[in-house]
């Protein structure tokens, strides 16, 4: 705000200008002390004392403004912004990743000292990412109704339809392991693993816009100078590292660049981006729930590392056949 005269004052807003005038019972002085006391910091009898204009006077000069909602009137917002929302669940969930994940023992042992990780340990991490992305339509699919909004509905199908058949890209990993599809099929998943996608099938049905505030996390969100994912490239350098087969490692590279190429990391944000304003409490909920979703997250990981670190544990836990033990065509489990 600036002075153009003795009488009128100049308002900019971005590239707009207003030039305002004041009433004949009010100078442009007092015109100029009330509209920059009007910062949210104020109550109107606040400012009627400070400027020495009437409250009644007060209140013909703000109203066009109160009416165009350029006031502040310090109670408490009926609505939460949906991206003030997620940028707060991401922030107390990139600090738990910290904490419960990469600095757990999973992920310290694969960054660590990847050559002394037990082949099967990245060959459980492969098996219990199909047995997941094989029931991802268990949680998926429950979005497909969002009952809120049209472009929710739409996006979620599109995510739906990409996503769809992508444990087929992952299975060929398997191959030369002497692992067939209906070894996998037959298979049981680890606890742990099966605890992650209950979870995440409860918050799906009672609390999708949680579970859609997790997708960027499980779907490995890209970071700078990551090409397949924050994941998956640090996985796939471990692997080659320990001298891991390229034909059980290009499969999951594979799956990963599919991923990154959908740029399936920012589908949450995607998503919020669409969303109307949110119920006050929103965000709180939201929050609240962040510690469970990653301490079950940092468990899929860990479990992995707990079973599959002893050798002698079969690699494919098979229900009602012999379990499959042996890694065919691979000495020592290494290249």
């Amino acid at each position: 705000m600036s002075d153009t005269s003795a009488n009128t004052l100049e308002l900019r807003s971005g590239e707009v200008t207003f030039e305002v005038e004041p009433e004949d019972d009010i100078t442009a002085a007092q015109l100029g002390a009330v509209l920059r006391s009007t910062d949210g910091t104020a109550s109107l009898s606040e400012i009627s004392a400070k400027t020495g204009v009437a409250p009644d006077k007060l209140t013909t000069i703000l109203l066009p403004a109160q009416i165009a909602g350029l006031l502040a009137d310090r109670s408490t917002p009926e609505a939460e912004s949906p991206m003030a929302v997620l940028s707060s669940v991401e922030h107390v969930v990139n600090k738990l990743l910290e904490e419960l994940i990469f600095d757990g023992p999973f992920w310290r042992a694969i960054l660590d000292h990847p050559e002394q990780v037990e082949p099967n340990v990245y060959y459980g991490f492969g098996l219990e990412n199909w047995y997941f992305l094989s029931r991802e339509s268990e949680f998926d699919s429950a979005i497909l109704s969002y009952p809120s909004s049209d472009a929710i509905r739409t996006m979620a199908n599109d995510f739906y339809h990409e996503e769809h058949r992508h444990d087929d890209i992952v299975v060929r990993a398997f191959e030369g392991l002497g692992i067939s599809r209906q070894d996998l099929v037959s298979a049981r998943p680890l606890s742990t693993t099966s605890a992650l996608i209950k979870l995440l099938s409860w918050w799906a049905r009672t609390d999708p816009l949680f579970f859609i505030a997790t997708i960027g996390i499980l779907e490995g969100r890209l970071e700078k100078a990551e090409s397949e994912g924050a994941y998956y490239d640090s996985f796939l350098r471990a692997a080659a590292a320990a001298g891991i087969a390229t034909h059980f490692v290009e499969p999951l590279r594979q799956h990963a660049k599919v991923n990154a190429g959908h740029d399936h990391g920012s589908v949450s944000r995607e998503f919020f981006a669409a969303l109307p304003p949110l119920p006050v409490g929103t965000e709180a909920r939201l929050v609240g729930k962040a510690h469970l979703f990653v301490e079950a997250y940092a468990e899929f990981f860990n479990g992995i590392l707990e079973y599959y670190g002893d050798p002698d544990r079969p690699l494919v836990r098979t229900i009602g056949t012999s379990p499959v033990t042996t890694t065919a065509g691979v000495e020592n489990g290494r290249s």
